[in-house]
């Protein structure tokens, strides 16, 4: 006699993640709003969920009759479904069990089924960054129903937690189901805590991070893909695009971190080598004093030309001789860009016409009802996509999504397209690189076209917006295609 493990999944109306507790919960199917499945499972002590389409189909009759997917991991890993017609009467008898063993003499195992290719949610669904999480698996859902077409992919649940030992345990629960394509996690320290792991076992990782130190964390066989938009992407972008218009003297005011470091030397980089002027950047800690100082230096900053020398006097020279910046790059969001803003505004005691441009950290409600940042520039992905998504989005879930939602619905709609290409049930790290779409030489989703890239970098070519009262306005389209290497 066999042992099984039995996972009960059933078909319900009643149930949902609003209080976005880790329980059994409820799918709407965004094609159906009335069609949803209750979904359970075991990963540690939050059910590790697997989800595909065919168990949010609608009920096959309304004779009360409700249909019962009986999935079964047999002893050589293998996943075996069996569809079986219940009663109303015998329902509150069906009740959800995990990790269950059996014995059984009558198991039929439909010889013709074929297993489905099983990609990992690997979020953090509790703790503090839990509400995070489970928009970023709704997101998911989403654009498992909007783009499997074929009904080829299942999604698995687990929650990578908060520290880098829980993240290394729930990343062997993804090793020890043979589970070879993974989506998440977001943060830095969590990817770091599993590359290796994914290396070592040839999994393909399409985090949901934009840190550039995680690129070059490949081999031939898996690794780390980036899937958020790296600083280099973004700074190049907006660069490239102030200095088109004349915008050629450039100061940074940046957070006293990694990441603020980061931008500013790209943003020397790169003003250099377009034969700019940088004319000074300035780092600040997280308290009100420390940046109106910041912001102080900047404003008053100017360089002088054909001078090498830092210590030279230029108390003689005027303003004719003197270059200020043009263009001031602040790389924050929220209410510490909104102080930047307000600051430079209030400061700017001569009316010097600053533009102020910006990373993609902009793209933010929060950023559009703040006076001083109107007609400021900055890059990211364009905005018609990502609207269409978000209506989906809240007629779905009731509720709008974080803008890093649509990383994660490309991910899973790039995952979907090579799937509909293959002939058997396993995706390697080569099937991303090699996909190809002669429109488009890449895939085209939320935020627009992208491809991976061997290094671990996902190419993405963004669009410069702008905010003005109330709106992001587009000054210029993305790229609508790669050139073809």
């Amino acid at each position: 006699m066999k042992k099984f493990i039995l996972f009960l999944v059933i078909l319900a109306s009643s149930c949902s993640f609003n209080d976005l507790t880790p329980k059994i919960g409820t799918i709407k199917n965004p094609q159906n709003e009335s069609n949803k499945s209750s979904i359970y499972g075991k990963q540690n002590n939050l059910p590790a969920t697997n989800i595909d389409k065919s168990s949010s189909q609608n009920q096959k009759s309304t004779n009360a009759q409700t249909t019962v997917t009986e999935n079964f991991i047999d002893s050589d890993g293998k996943n075996i479904v069996e569809d079986k017609d219940y009663s109303e009467q015998d329902l509150p008898e069906l009740k959800p069990q995990t990790a269950k063993n059996f014995e059984t003499n009558n198991l039929v195992i439909p010889p013709s089924l074929q297993r489905k290719i099983q990609i990992a949610l690997f979020l953090p669904l509790t703790g503090k960054n839990k509400e995070l999480g489970w928009s970023i698996y709704n997101a998911s859902t989403l654009a498992l129903f909007d783009n499997d077409l074929n009904n080829k992919i299942e999604l698995v649940l687990f929650d990578s937690k908060e520290s880098a030992e829980d993240n290394q345990k729930s990343f062997k629960e993804i090793i020890d189901r043979n589970i070879k394509i993974v989506v998440g996690p977001i943060f830095t320290n969590s990817v770091l805590a599993i590359e290796k792991m994914a290396r070592n076992n040839e999994i393909t990782v399409i985090s949901l991070s934009n840190n550039h130190e995680l690129l070059n964390k490949t081999n031939n066989y898996g690794g780390i893909f980036v899937g958020g938009i790296i600083p280099e992407t973004q700074i190049d972008k907006i660069i490239n695009y102030s200095m088109d218009r004349g915008k050629f003297n450039f100061a940074v005011i940046a957070p006293n971190n990694q990441y603020g470091k980061i931008i500013t030397d790209y943003t020397k980089k790169f003003v250099r080598s377009r034969d700019g002027n940088f004319i000074t950047s300035e780092f600040y800690e997280n308290n009100p004093k420390d940046i109106e100082r910041a912001v102080e230096r900047v404003i008053n900053s100017f360089g002088v030309p054909n001078s090498n020398s830092k210590n030279r006097d230029t108390s003689y020279l005027s303003d004719y001789d003197r270059i200020y910046p043009q263009a001031i790059l602040i790389p924050e969001s929220g209410k510490t860009l909104s102080k930047i803003a307000n600051l430079i505004a209030r400061l700017n005691k001569d009316e010097r016409n600053f533009q102020l441009i910006g990373s993609s950290q902009w793209n933010d409600p929060s950023s559009l009802n703040d006076i001083n940042l109107f007609g400021g520039w900055f890059p990211a992905p364009q905005e018609q996509r990502f609207k269409i998504f978000e209506k989906n989005y809240y007629r779905t879930f009731e509720k709008f999504p974080p803008r890093i939602t649509s990383i994660a619905y490309d991910a899973i709609l790039a995952i979907s397209k090579i799937a509909e290409n293959k002939s058997n049930q396993k995706i390697g790290f080569n099937d991303f690189l090699e996909y190809n779409n002669s429109s488009t030489n890449g895939f085209d989703g939320i935020d627009g076209v992208f491809r991976f890239l061997p290094n671990g970098a996902i190419q993405r070519n963004l669009a410069i917006l702008q905010i003005d009262n109330g709106k992001f306005e587009t000054l210029e389209s993305s790229i609508p295609k790669f050139i073809k290497y």
